[in-house]
């Protein structure tokens, strides 16, 4: 006869964390900027570079004076990519992270196809190309955005039209921008094309606006509209700024102006729409729920990856499946980030019915999902949008 296990101490307790592997999060802010570093600079072409600092950003793609510190050259020695992220960096609030790569121009111009495929993988949301307005070019970050994400790395693009874009007799500024940089119209809300007419130098555009609307973008949680948030960094001459009609127009085609509204006190500049540049689906025509929808597809591959292998198929397993969906989805419903939400597994009442009860077409949908291992969810999430528009009707009275 074996002696008992002594007493002490009184109380054993075993710690089992196998169940607490840790859910794989998604940024939701960080943004890459493709563009020439014009020759300047130590970084390495084709090479993204993670920049946390304007003096970061001075040494990778300037040329820096090594007694000052500041850009050689009285400020001259610096290319589009460095004046770029410079003003990246000046958004409150702004991107997570910022991602650069300089583009090999040994070819006697920037290879933007072999930039934009070293940030094919890169844990970005947002991407631009320094101070670009060639729609030519512009469609290779079009088509670098729909490759990315139909790959699974969703991702927008954020382009920006030709301040000193021509417009022909009887056109508005909002038709020959839509005449323009039609092709780069995207159906689900893949591409942001923004506009000001800011001032230029030698053709190119003193203010990157694209940069500096992706990043204010950034700096907000997916389901915060981009409607009338603040962009820094961006002077429009006064005789240039929209007019309201310009704005509504731009607004119509899809195209976000950035105005200088009357009605908030100072000076500054907005984003005078919350549209993505897609007129084709009008679920996906806002900037938010295009994120909302990339966010909520992460949450749920990321938090579901658990299950596979591992749950089964059965009652238990399935009311525990369900429970997943319930974790990943009631802290947004309670967060308002959605507006309620239901889960519904088509197998799970056939599963909670005793197995002499169950039709005979049940038992072959149950047959059928054991056999091939798929189980079916439909979700539906209710998202419940900011205010956009206010029409109000004010009555006098006497």
């Amino acid at each position: 006869m074996s002696v008992p296990t002594a007493e002490y101490p009184y109380v054993k307790v075993t710690i089992d964390t196998s169940g607490l592997q840790p859910t794989a999060t998604r940024a939701f802010g960080n943004v890459a900027v493709v563009g020439s570093a014009g020759g300047f600079g130590t970084a390495v072409p084709n090479t993204p570079v993670l920049v946390g600092s304007e003096a970061e950003a001075r040494t990778l793609f300037a040329d820096v004076d090594q007694t000052t510190g500041a850009i050689a050259n009285k400020g001259q020695a610096a290319g589009p990519l460095y004046r770029s992220i410079r003003e990246v960096l000046l958004q409150r609030p702004g991107a997570s992270r910022v991602y650069a790569v300089a583009t090999d121009d040994s070819g006697g111009g920037p290879n933007w196809a072999a930039a934009l495929a070293t940030i094919a993988t890169a844990p970005v949301q947002l991407v631009s190309l320094a101070r670009v307005t060639d729609p030519a070019t512009l469609a290779l970050l079009k088509t670098h955005v729909e490759n990315a994400s139909g790959a699974g790395a969703r991702r927008i693009g954020v382009a920006m039209v030709d301040p000193d874009l021509a417009v022909g007799n009887g056109q508005t500024f909002a038709d020959a921008a839509d005449a323009a940089y039609g092709g780069l119209k995207n159906g689900e809300g893949r591409l942001v094309l923004v506009a000001a007419r800011v001032a230029t130098a030698g053709g190119v555009p003193v203010s990157d606006v694209a940069a500096c609307a992706m990043a204010t973008i950034a700096g907000y949680q997916p389901h915060i509209s981009v409607l009338l948030k603040q962009v820094a960094g961006v002077e429009i001459p006064l005789p240039q700024q929209f007019t309201g009609t310009e704005v509504a127009q731009l607004a119509e085609k899809a195209i976000l102006p950035l105005l200088d509204p009357e009605y908030i006190a100072g000076e500054g500049v907005f984003l005078g729409s919350g549209r993505s540049y897609n007129p084709v689906d009008p679920s996906r025509l806002y900037v938010d729920v295009v994120r909302v929808l990339d966010d909520l597809e992460f949450r749920l591959r990321g938090g579901l990856i658990g299950a596979i292998g591992n749950v089964r198929i059965d009652r238990l397993g399935m009311e525990g499946l369900r429970g997943r969906f319930d974790a990943i989805l009631e802290p947004l419903r309670s967060a308002r980030v959605i507006d309620g939400y239901t889960v519904d597994i088509p197998v799970l009442p056939i599963l909670e019915t005793e197995e002499a009860d169950r039709s005979p077409g049940a038992k072959t949908v149950l047959t059928s999902t054991r056999t091939s291992r798929a189980v079916d969810v439909i979700v539906t999430v209710a998202y419940a949008g900011s205010v956009h528009f206010l029409d109000i009707k004010l009555a006098l009275t006497v």
